[in-house]
């Protein structure tokens, strides 16, 4: 049950879902216009006029629809794969999920794909004289509106993606997604506490994974309501083998083992729902695009600007590793990404690969100070004090 929520959930997050429900929309409207047909029709006024019962102008026109919108269609699919390989190869494939994540190409692919459809089920059902009273009511009005609404819809599309293949507008995504994972987080912030790691239990029943892959998520209301449950053994944004332990339990109730599976989600795709993933994703842009290779470091020094912004917003969040419900003494340990960490890990990558740079070690520098300065403002001693370190270590001699 829990394998067939999980990819039930993963199908609803992928590119197909929209179109296949756009899809199977226009399919139904081309059968419920056989079936109307079927039982005979009457229209009037308005509606009479736009119907045209003519057979061979019914075929010719559908199929005319048909052959249309398929090339545009196909040449929509071609844009996106471009798209999605350009990016891919030049900066990052962790930067995919923002682009399948586009509604506009989704809805262009689904009402292209729907219209072909919906013609060739009318088609079909006027390839031969028919036996029904009638021929399908409105087929060509139909098929020409959503063939108009195709050529809209496209025209939009060449617009959208001809500005989302500038890196600039993907980072901004990168950071808008980030940004707003971490006012998740804070929006919490009544129930965020940290909690020294001697002072936690320490023994109970552990639950461990069936599965590997990368933990992307935990379902921490849920979690506040399991009395049985201490805290989360694993990290979040973490690679989990089998094996390893996911859930410390104070209590041993023998529950099933599929309620524990449905309290978090691992994907073989890079947590995206993790904000230090969202880091990770900016330094990775950030060295590749300051590589010989592409040699653009213009997009490296937003990537870092961003990387920056982000570190000013995670000041804002006080440390935590404990969740606590609201009117309640249940707590719940999680293990995640701090900040000091996150600065060290982002900022030795980008130090061993930038720092001899003139312009690069210029915008590391100022950002460590930035960084420095905004978790000063917040008493965050500790990750100020490594953000100092990292600033220590970038060679002298460069201002």
């Amino acid at each position: 049950m829990h394998e067939i929520f999980v990819r039930g959930r993963s199908l609803l997050r992928s590119i197909a879902s929209l179109p296949a429900v756009i899809f199977l929309l226009f399919v139904i409207i081309a059968f419920i216009q056989l079936w109307i047909a079927a039982d005979g029709y009457d229209l009037s006024g308005y509606f009479q006029r736009l119907n045209i019962d003519d057979l061979d102008t019914i075929r010719t026109t559908l199929a005319a629809v048909i052959t249309g919108v398929f090339t545009l269609t196909i040449f929509a699919y071609t844009m996106v794969m471009n798209v999605i390989d350009r990016s891919i190869s030049s900066y990052s494939p962790r930067l995919l999920p923002l682009i399948l994540s586009e509604r506009y190409h989704q809805e262009i692919l689904g009402v292209g794909a729907g219209t072909i459809a919906h013609s060739t089920i009318l088609l079909l059902g006027v390839a031969e004289p028919p036996d029904v009273l009638q021929p399908p009511p409105l087929a060509v009005a139909s098929a020409g509106l959503f063939a108009v609404s195709s050529l809209i819809l496209f025209i939009y599309f060449i617009h959208r993606v001809s500005r989302s293949i500038h890196v600039n507008v993907l980072l901004y995504k990168s950071y808008c997604h980030t940004k707003y994972l971490l006012e998740q987080t804070e929006s919490q912030r009544v129930s965020l506490s940290w909690t020294d790691k001697e002072k936690q239990p320490q023994t109970g029943r552990i639950i461990r994974s069936k599965r590997c892959g990368y933990l992307n998520s935990v379902n921490t209301k849920q979690l506040l309501k399991q009395r049985e449950i201490s805290g989360v053994s694993a990290r979040l944004g973490g690679f989990i083998y089998v094996g390893d332990p996911i859930f410390t339990c104070l209590e041993d109730k023998g529950g099933d083992r599929d309620d524990y599976d449905k309290l978090y989600e691992i994907s073989e795709n890079e947590p995206y729902d993790v904000y230090a993933t969202g880091f990770r994703h900016l330094v990775e842009v950030a060295i590749k695009a300051a590589s010989p290779a592409l040699n653009d470091q213009a997009t490296s020094l937003t990537a870092m600007h961003y990387l920056v912004q982000l570190f000013e917003h995670l000041a804002t969040i006080p440390p935590f590793n404990t969740l606590q419900a609201a009117g309640s003494d249940q707590r719940i340990y999680i293990n995640t990404w701090t900040a000091p960490e996150l600065i060290q890990s982002c900022y030795q990558e980008l130090r061993q690969y930038l720092a001899q740079d003139p312009w690069g070690q210029r915008t590391l520098r100022s950002g460590l100070l930035r960084i420095e300065r905004a978790f000063q403002k917040q008493a965050r001693e500790a990750a100020a004090a490594v953000a100092r370190e990292e600033l220590a270590l970038l060679p002298a001699g460069r201002a």
